[in-house]
């Protein structure tokens, strides 16, 4: 027993100092010795920084109030007052067309689809069921700052296009059905396609379809 005690501190003693020598050892090191200054990556990889840097420069366009001089998959920048800054298509923004509202559709559309059951049973028989009520309650984990609108509302689109601007994201993608068709919860909404595509052209977003079905 009393060679195990003495071989257990022997061990401690010599981890000890090798820690205390490992430390020492790091005090000593610069940035020189081993250390860039630059991001990681920059100086292993000039090739890759400077396509970073030639793709941000000549990926920038100017647009004139009538027609596109030249085009761009990335970035463009546009001279009219009222497109001004930077938008990017390679960002894509999802947007449903299949809320409604009273105002203008008569009753609420997706706002109160059904409560989504737990995938549990046992724990899914102590939440309430049926149909969420708006406008308090509706089908969503965020509430819109617009409230519980309609896809149909003009006023909405324009809002929603500017705030798409705003953000500098190039593409909307639609998620859409084919016409006459619609999930459990919706109904057809190939009629607003049209007015859809009308708002996002006056504010230089590109529209992609995603079909559904």
């Amino acid at each position: 027993m009393a060679r195990l005690r003495k071989k257990a501190c022997v061990a401690l003693f010599l981890f000890t100092l090798f820690i205390f020598g490992t430390m020492m050892g790091l005090r000593t090191l610069k940035p020189s010795d081993g250390f860039s200054d630059l991001a990681p990556g920059l100086k292993l990889l000039p090739v890759a920084a400077e396509r970073m840097d030639r793709r941000s420069v000549s990926s920038e366009v100017v647009v004139s109030p009538i027609h596109v001089h030249a085009i761009t998959d990335t970035k463009v920048v546009h001279t009219n007052s009222n497109l001004e800054g930077d938008i990017y298509y390679d960002v894509h923004i999802f947007y449903y067309t299949w809320f409604g509202s009273p105002k203008l559709d008569g009753k609420y559309i997706h706002w109160d689809h059904v409560l989504v059951p737990h995938w549990d049973p046992k724990i899914a028989a102590s939440y309430p069921k049926g149909r969420h009520t708006p406008p308090e309650d509706i089908g969503s984990s965020f509430y819109p700052e617009l409230g519980p609108y309609s896809s149909r509302d003009p006023d909405i689109l324009e809002s929603h296009m500017e705030q798409l601007r705003a953000a500098a994201a190039g593409v909307l993608v639609l998620s859409w059905y084919p016409p006459g068709m619609a999930d459990d919860n919706g109904e057809p909404t190939e009629d607003l396609v049209p007015s859809l595509l009308d708002a996002a052209h006056r504010h230089g977003i590109k529209v992609k379809h995603a079909s559904v079905f």
